[in-house]
């Protein structure tokens, strides 16, 4: 049988077929693929009822990315999943269970599916806008397709009353399987992202009748940054600001629409900020595409943020359609294996000697469904707890050290 942290890695790096066969139950009894934020997939599927996520025997969760021109491929024989590779089968697998708040509605009559969508097993994610200001002068992110998805899928709904945000979050968490958030969307003009996110935890407040909101939110820096204890007073407990790349020169060239009306040196001081209201041990993190930029700087740059307290979580980064990147081809997977090995224990060294604590997990292993990372930022007691994939002899290192 292949490694599992491998075989994930080589599931996002190639992407799957799925043969029809292997669909059955797929938004009924399992979850369905939905198109919330961006669209991950080689390919673009109007028709193709397709699955979001797959469970791997040690419980590691991938995302399911199709490409036709993979050599992956899931097929069912005798009731049992697998996924094979040039007839070689490789792995059994199972899908994901379809949470019941799908098939309910809102008090306005909305699918709650169009609202929110569970990401892995325990993950309520909120896209808040599904639109980017950047792409209307050509300078979006050249490895987004956030305003292409909209025109692409019916289910997506490109803004969402926090009323009804504030709904799905309680039927969700209250009838499972949620246990924790994420809220993000595209860049908006002044201060709106802001305000739409506030909004969005007050509603969750009213609705749910949470204290301390177990989420975060992905955004941008507002024009205040001490806005950030505006979001800590009611109530959310960790924030991401996505560099997307650390070198600054690849910051501009991959990100023109951030570097014009953001800056790079802003994002970090955002982060700088975000740690001083927030604390560090995790509970700022900052999101890269990883195998954009050489590995070696990237490395530089986890340790020069892990220093600071803030997290990096490296994605493995597939080129979507849509996008300004597709068509080409990322690292290879042992690529990824490596360089996720490496910078663990930069992280949790470094958090963990500035916090005092063990770093606190921003995202879990039930959730995190395209990075390589097992449990993020975890104690060595979570640690222990993970399964499956060489990248284990590096957490055990991690262990030792902290």
């Amino acid at each position: 049988m292949t490694d599992e942290i491998l075989l994930k890695a080589r599931l996002l790096t190639d992407g799957v077929r799925i043969d029809n066969l292997a669909l059955s139950g797929m938004g009924s009894q399992y979850k369905e693929q939905l198109h919330h934020l961006f669209e991950y997939d080689f390919d673009v599927h109007k028709t193709y009822a397709a699955t979001s996520e797959l469970r791997l025997p040690g419980g590691a969760i991938v995302q399911v990315r199709l490409n036709e021109r993979s050599p992956y491929l899931i097929r069912i024989e005798e009731g049992d999943l697998f996924v094979e590779c040039y007839g070689q089968r490789l792995s059994a697998l199972s899908w994901i269970e379809r949470p019941a708040f799908y098939s309910r509605k809102t008090s306005l009559g909305l699918p709650m599916s169009a609202i929110a969508e569970l990401v892995g097993e325990d993950c309520l994610s909120v896209c808040h806008t599904n639109a980017c200001i950047t792409f209307s002068n050509k300078k979006e992110c050249a490895f987004c397709n956030m305003n292409f998805t909209p025109r692409q899928y019916d289910e997506v709904l490109i803004r969402k009353r926090a009323a009804e945000v504030g709904e799905v979050m309680a039927a969700a968490f209250r009838e499972g399987p949620a246990r924790h958030f994420l809220i993000t969307g595209g860049i908006l003009p002044g201060n709106q992202e802001m305000e739409v996110l506030a909004a969005y935890l007050e509603a969750i407040h009213e609705a749910a009748g949470m204290t301390e909101l177990p989420g975060a939110a992905i955004m941008t820096p507002p024009p205040d940054l001490r806005q950030f204890e505006r979001l800590q007073r009611l109530g959310l407990r960790s924030i991401g600001l996505n560099l997307e790349c650390f070198d600054p020169a690849y910051f501009r060239a991959v990100c023109p629409g951030k570097e014009e009306r953001i800056g790079y040196g802003r994002y970090r001081e955002a982060l700088r900020a975000a740690v001083e209201i927030f604390g560090d041990g995790g509970r700022i993190f900052s999101g890269f595409l990883a195998g954009i930029e050489p590995k070696s700087r990237f490395l530089e740059g986890v340790q020069e943020l892990a220093e600071e307290g803030v997290a990096a979580i490296p994605l493995v980064w597939s080129p979507s359609a849509g996008t300004l990147y597709s068509g080409h081809r990322a690292p290879y997977a042992e690529w990824y294996v490596e360089l996720t090995e490496q910078m663990a224990g930069i992280v949790v060294r470094h958090l963990k000697r500035s916090s005092g604590r063990a770093p606190e997990p921003v995202r879990c292993v039930r959730c995190q469904h395209q990075s390589l990372l097992p449990r993020p930022f975890a104690s060595p007691a979570q640690r222990c707890e993970v399964t499956g994939g060489s990248i284990l002899g590096g957490w055990d290192d991690v262990a030792r050290d902290c």
